[in-house]
């Protein structure tokens, strides 16, 4: 009759927690190696998404623009009156509404403000979206420093996906 040695309990942690390592590892290695064609499926409701936000938003179209965004939403405005972050969709809304009537007053449109994204990244994570860009902006004829964006998504129970998060920076012109 063989007997089974016990281990302590320290060491029985450790191996469990190593499995729980190595299977974790694996998924991870398994969704960044997924076919290219499985990949471009995973990231085409996110990038659909984007691309409907990014259109209500050039076109100043409230509605379809509002409907993009996620029930409880934060954002880092890229604008020097609002340099903390807004959460929640009133504070949100009333931000964007002020914007909004803004460059409908200083613009003709749509589209309004004629955004050019370019560098445009996206990548799925599950139920999370992630899409990243610069915009290239010329007002009054005049070019601004690129502004990087961020797009934060989550894919919804209705399976539509939402944006939660948007991060809006300036940056240096190289």
């Amino acid at each position: 009759m063989r007997y089974v040695k016990w281990q302590p309990a320290s060491w029985c942690v450790s191996v469990i927690a190593l499995v729980a390592l190595s299977a974790v590892s694996a998924l991870a290695q398994t969704s960044v190696t997924a076919s290219p064609s499985k990949a471009s499926e995973d990231v085409a409701g996110v990038r659909e998404a984007a691309e409907r936000f990014l259109r209500a938003l050039d076109d100043l179209d409230w509605e379809p623009f509002r409907t993009s965004w996620a029930s409880e939403p934060t954002v880092f405005f890229p604008f020097g009156d609002t340099p903390d972050r807004v959460t929640g969709q009133v504070a949100v809304e009333a931000r964007w509404r002020r914007f909004f009537e803004e460059a409908r007053a200083r613009r003709p449109g749509p589209p309004y403000l004629n955004l050019k994204p370019r560098d445009i990244q996206t990548e799925r994570y599950g139920d999370v979206g992630l899409v990243t860009f610069t915009l290239e902006l010329i007002v009054g004829g005049r070019q601004l420093p690129l502004q990087r964006r961020t797009l934060l998504f989550i894919r919804q129970h209705d399976d539509a996906w939402k944006l939660a998060h948007m991060h809006a920076s300036g940056a240096t012109q190289p």
